[in-house]
């Protein structure tokens, strides 16, 4: 029903795994959320969902979590392992383009990275509101990114606009 309402859906972390270990340092935030949605990112990736919903959008918040960073990970893995292709017959990269991200990773340098890795196409202005570790100061955080007009105006809204057929 999804794919044939070209649904919107924001992954987010509410059971986050291994919380038991993470009880400490508020590290089931710092790093639980984020962990999770990498989970969830991973799940949607090798599960073929992507592929088998590709009408779907899929928005990963926290930046999408450690996904970003280990894209390479997740190629090399299908490539030199059965597990990851049991049921992605196709290299994950295709699914790997289709995923959203939000702005929420709290780093200029970081999401310099997201923006530059992904596209500012790919890459949602988020807040985390009204959590604690959320930003008022999200349209400002994009603000500064040493990136071109074009690019801030599709995170600042343009992108979402267009995902969402308003615009």
């Amino acid at each position: 029903m999804a794919n044939d309402l070209d649904a919107f859906i924001m992954v987010h972390p509410t059971a986050v795994a291994g919380a038991e270990r993470l009880k400490a340092y508020y590290l089931v935030n710092l790093i639980g959320n984020p962990f999770d949605t990498t989970i969830a990112a991973a799940a949607l990736v090798f599960g073929d969902v992507i592929g088998r919903y590709p009408r779907i959008k899929f928005l990963l918040v926290h930046g999408g979590g450690f996904l970003p960073y280990q894209v390479g990970r997740f190629k090399h893995g299908w490539e030199v392992r059965a597990e990851p292709r049991a049921r992605l017959k196709a290299p994950p990269q295709t699914s790997l383009d289709k995923l959203l991200f939000d702005t929420i990773v709290h780093d200029r340098s970081a999401l310099e990275f997201l923006v530059s890795s992904c596209g500012p196409e790919r890459v949602l202005m988020g807040s985390d509101y009204p959590f604690d570790m959320g930003t008022l100061e999200c349209g400002r955080q994009v603000e500064a990114l040493s990136i071109a007009e074009p690019e801030r105006e599709q995170i600042l809204g343009g992108a979402a606009m267009k995902l969402l057929a308003l615009a």
